[in-house]
């Protein structure tokens, strides 16, 4: 299971979406921004209880309009949650 880590938030900046990691040390007025899409905002903010891969895909399944094949959605739902996780920006828990 996945869940948004709280130390992270997110911002909609000229239609663009972002996620903050708020400990950051930030020198001169700069921080790093890492931008998402439109489905990643999706997916970040059903992160907020913890979810599985399998949950987000059914949710991001039933959002999409087109008939997208399940297996594409979840691979790309999979390699999302891992870039996440390698930022720390969401978290595995039981």
């Amino acid at each position: 299971m996945y869940k948004a880590n709280d130390n992270i938030v997110e911002r909609e900046i000229h239609g663009s979406f972002f996620l903050i990691d708020i400990t950051d040390n930030y020198r001169g007025d700069r921080c790093a921004l890492y931008e998402i899409n439109r489905t990643g905002m999706f997916l970040w903010k059903n992160l907020s209880t913890a979810k599985t891969a399998d949950e987000l895909t059914e949710l991001l399944k039933a959002a999409i309009i087109d008939d997208i094949d399940y297996q594409i959605i979840h691979s790309d739902v999979i390699e999302f949650l891992n870039t996440l996780v390698s930022k720390q920006f969401i978290l595995e828990v039981d």
